[in-house]
């Protein structure tokens, strides 16, 4: 029923990534966590990374029994000014990180280009 989103402020894609989501896996609720440049976050600050996992695993997976995290970023991020293809890497890199510390969740890393497609970039399962 939950899932967690964690992606970008950018307003321009939320409602994007939400109803993606939600049309494609099968999830009502999408928890969303945002911070500008969220990924490159995630990728080059543990503290960063810490405070996101703790509101995940309090929140989200705790309160909501959420068991599959999105990671997410976009094209023109004025939190993480980089090309898309430097973008993804940090999806990714960020993704696998989160997978890593929570592998009791499925984590799933997006891209969503300007126009409002999305690519999946990565798709890791729960570990057993």
């Amino acid at each position: 029923m939950f899932c967690t989103l964690v992606c970008c402020m950018d307003g321009r894609f939320i409602h994007i990534l939400n109803e993606y989501i939600r049309n494609n896996y099968r999830y009502t609720f999408v928890d969303t966590i945002t911070d500008a440049g969220a990924v490159n976050k995630i990728v080059s600050d543990e503290n960063f990374l810490r405070s996101i996992e703790d509101k995940v695993v309090l929140i989200s997976v705790n309160k909501h029994k959420s068991d599959h995290i999105f990671v997410a970023g976009h094209s023109d991020c004025a939190g993480c000014q980089t090309s898309d293809e430097t973008q993804k890497k940090y999806i990714c890199q960020a993704a696998q990180k989160m997978h890593t510390d929570l592998p009791h969740e499925a984590v799933t890393g997006l891209f969503v280009y300007e126009n409002g497609e999305i690519e999946v970039l990565v798709d890791y399962d729960i570990d057993n």
